[in-house]
């Protein structure tokens, strides 16, 4: 039993077309049939491999970034630790019963607070540091704020091309199914 259409001649003219872009796109060689065209113009923008592998350099940059944003995080608690350091040692030279001390932090003998010059300009110095470790945790701060948030984004980007993928192999695999079966049928059916 053979099934029969009726086309309307304008339908028939449009069709006539499309097959000749298609025959001139595929270099003059026909179609075999619908789903075969379809499978293969699907298969033309699959490119499974490529897909995997752009896949995997995304992959590869967003472990970049979570490594970037520890790199960060690890600068700006080296700068916590300097400036509580910087900050016991202000303290030190803040209280008047403290020692002087030297370059190892032992105490020189025969140093008093009397002439407090020394002492007052240390402080100023300690203050200063202290002002600019601040000044770098706040920028290191927020650098690691600016890179979680791109890495986070680029995670969004990463599983919206994951579903795109896999929504594309989908298309893929069920027209090679429709193809199979088209062709099944054809090889089936009686030739009149």
């Amino acid at each position: 039993m053979q099934r029969q259409m009726r086309v309307t001649a304008e339908l028939e003219k449009w069709g006539a077309r499309l097959t000749a872009q298609v025959n001139s796109v595929w270099h003059n060689s026909p179609a075999v049939s619908r789903p075969r065209w379809l499978l293969g113009q699907v298969g033309f923008l699959v490119a499974r491999p490529g897909l995997d592998a752009a896949y995997q350099r995304q992959l590869v940059a967003l472990t970049r970034a979570r490594r970037a944003v520890a790199g960060v995080a690890t600068s700006r608690k080296r700068l916590e630790l300097q400036i509580g350091e910087l900050e016991r040692r202000a303290e030190k030279l803040g209280d008047p019963g403290s020692p002087v001390t030297g370059e190892l932090g032992s105490p020189v003998t025969g140093a008093t607070h009397v002439g407090g010059a020394d002492q007052d300009c240390a402080a100023r110095s300690v203050t200063e540091q202290l002002a600019d470790l601040r000044r770098q945790y706040a920028d290191m701060q927020a650098k690691e704020e600016r890179m979680a948030a791109a890495s986070r984004q680029l995670t969004a980007e990463i599983n919206a091309f994951r579903t795109s993928q896999e929504n594309t192999k989908a298309a893929y695999l069920a027209a090679e199914e429709a193809a199979r079966a088209v062709d099944a049928e054809i090889a089936s059916a009686p030739e009149s």
